[in-house]
């Protein structure tokens, strides 16, 4: 009983530790009050517009207000630095979601940007696979290898690796094969 009582407590202690870490803003940004600043720093980086939101509570809490005028027209304002092919496309390629922040004609650009960058991140995934798996099939050929050429390995056992060999050199050709084909289908010299 006691151990659950600790473990409740240093819980919820915890808990109470990481909430004022979770505050997207700080008491003096509210006591500060520069909207405008903040809305227009949000939309550069592609922050959700709910953020206002949470702007909202937390100042509340420190007695401040928010002029969600001055924040959304700023926000609105570097929006237009974020939607932009060049983020899509950057966002894509990092794998990381769609952002849908961007909306209407921005929207256009971004999307197209970030299918582009998407793209590439896909092929450079499948790119990264093949090298993997031609490693472990290297990997696994020499540890048979190394088996068969171990004097104390049964007769038995020396047939069945000799296959095993077989089939995997078979598997590597096919993989680098595969590979190359990949490669120059979609032009890449990584």
């Amino acid at each position: 009983m006691l151990n659950k009582f600790l473990v409740g407590s240093i819980l919820v202690i915890g808990v109470g530790m990481l909430l004022p870490a979770c505050a997207s803003i700080s008491e003096s940004e509210c006591q500060a009050g520069n909207w405008a600043d903040l809305g227009y720093r949000d939309g550069v980086n592609g922050k959700s517009r709910s953020r206002i939101a949470d702007y909202v509570e937390t100042c509340g809490e420190y007695g401040a207000g928010v002029d969600r005028s001055a924040y959304l027209s700023s926000y609105e304002a570097g929006l237009t630095y974020y939607c932009t092919y060049d983020k899509g496309f950057e966002r894509g390629k990092d794998g990381s979601s769609y952002n849908a922040v961007c909306d209407g004609p921005m929207a256009v650009d971004f999307r197209a940007g970030y299918d582009a960058g998407y793209g590439e991140y896909e092929l450079r995934q499948r790119y990264e696979k093949y090298e993997e798996d031609i490693a472990d099939s290297e990997k696994e050929l020499q540890d048979v290898k190394d088996r068969l050429a171990d004097p104390p390995t049964e007769s038995d056992e020396k047939t069945r690796l000799a296959k095993k060999k077989k089939r995997i050199m078979r598997e590597l050709e096919d993989l680098r094969w595969d590979f190359r084909s990949f490669k120059r289908k979609y032009d890449l010299d990584w």
